[in-house]
């Protein structure tokens, strides 16, 4: 079930002076508040967590969800045996996620981000979006790995006995992924207030009223009283929370170590991605390829190397 807030102006002019007053607690424990984010493929009945609230948190979400669903195959393309069967089947997830992340730049093509990308990105970030942004948009070699994700992965099409299928290499399914990788990363990084959160935590008493979190900007989680059709009557609490962000890294960035032990292990041409503080980037010192990390930005200064920022 997906839910929505509506705020009417009336509500709000009622509203702002009484959250302008009201106590900000911490979670039981004096911690920050952590419900989790909704688990797509989760136990049934179990919504009470974070929920994208907008598109820009929707893609970002599902992009995780790529990313682990990316990461099932990993131990069939790592065996010789069992490689060919998992390119093969990489091929969906791997679309999946090409289709998210050109979607989350469609999302983010407007003036706002684009001034954020202007003024508060490092330049070597900045061009580095624009350049993955490009190639990822204008690959052509999508097409066979679509055709094989729509014959052979997703379906078994009688017509590839007819049709002859293009047979995938390991760079087919390995350069789309380590663009969208850098991609992930880089829009994780926006700015708190462009992603919102949503959390159904459920009815009062009266049967009548609802009850939903929201965060519009880390860490202020706010909870809100509602009619059954979604439209805010009253504010109930405020609390400090975790960002949900920090969630989602997760899987990124253990798809992120995955892809470079795949280009280590096929011998692949293509650049394994470093880690490196911001602070080393003057002196040009490299680190070992990334295995995980937390809080990255991204810059791509050569086509040898695909460097990541820590911030």
């Amino acid at each position: 079930m997906a839910f929505k807030l509506i705020f009417d102006e009336a509500t709000m002019e009622n509203l702002i002076p009484k959250l302008s007053g009201h106590p900000i607690y911490a979670a039981p424990g004096g911690g920050l508040f952590t419900p989790g984010i909704v688990d797509i493929l989760g136990e049934e009945g179990i919504s009470d967590r974070w929920q994208p609230g907008n598109d820009l948190t929707r893609q970002l979400v599902l992009g995780a969800e790529a990313c682990r669903d990316v990461l099932f195959y990993i131990n069939q393309f790592l065996d010789q045996k069992t490689r060919r069967r998992a390119i093969n089947r990489m091929a969906v997830p791997v679309c999946s996620m090409i289709d998210v992340v050109l979607q989350l730049l469609t999302v983010t093509n407007h003036e706002g981000a684009r001034k954020i990308r202007d003024n508060s990105w490092p330049p070597q970030d900045r061009d580095t979006y624009q350049k993955v942004a490009r190639r990822l948009r204008k690959n052509k070699a999508h097409r066979s790995l679509r055709k094989v994700r729509n014959k052979i992965a997703a379906h078994l099409d009688s017509d590839i006995f007819t049709d002859r299928t293009t047979r995938l290499t390991h760079d087919d399914i390995l350069a789309p992924l380590g663009d969208c990788l850098v991609l992930l990363m880089l829009s994780i990084n926006y700015p708190s207030e462009l992603f919102c959160w949503i959390r159904p935590v459920g009815l009062l008493e009266d049967k009548q009223h609802l009850v939903v979190e929201t965060m519009y900007s880390y860490p202020l989680c706010v909870r809100w009283i509602s009619d059954l059709e979604g439209h805010v009557k009253d504010v109930d609490s405020m609390m400090i929370a975790a960002d949900p962000r920090h969630e989602l890294q997760e899987p990124i960035m253990e798809t992120v170590g995955t892809y470079n032990s795949l280009i280590k292990a096929v011998n692949s041409h293509l650049p394994p991605i470093y880690m490196i503080p911001t602070k080393d980037l003057l002196h040009g010192e490299l680190r070992e390829p990334a295995t995980s990390s937390s809080e990255v930005k991204a810059v791509e200064p050569s086509q040898e190397k695909l460097i990541l920022l820590l911030r």
